[in-house]
């Protein structure tokens, strides 16, 4: 394996990765960390799908994708788990994979 794929792999395993402050309970398990690494195969489709998840949870503003809500919402969908899974996130750890989620979107290395 060479170094590029090295590196591919740790961005996606390691950086990719939120490990939570204060864990939570959700359908009887503790939620440790959120694996943001399925933020690399979203489709179009699939962030449309999140926008009216948004506009059904009553998000009318702009910049959508920017909110807590939306990260909250992505990193649901990319762990294949139900759109309220990190309702009961501490907002300390939320802040953080807000800002996470946007810097995949919008930061460029």
């Amino acid at each position: 394996i060479g170094v590029m794929e090295k590196y591919d792999k740790l961005i996606k395993e390691e950086l990719l990765k939120l490990t939570l402050g204060d864990p939570f309970l959700f359908d009887g398990k503790e939620v440790t960390e959120i694996g943001l690494e399925g933020l690399f195969d979203l489709t179009a489709r699939d962030m449309c799908d999140i926008d009216r998840q948004m506009m059904a949870r009553g998000y009318s503003g702009p910049r959508m994708d920017t909110t807590r809500q939306y990260a909250m919402l992505a990193a649901a969908r990319v762990n294949d788990k139900p759109w309220e899974l990190l309702d009961e996130m501490r907002a300390r750890d939320s802040v953080l994979l807000r800002d996470m989620v946007s810097a995949f979107f919008y930061v460029r290395g």
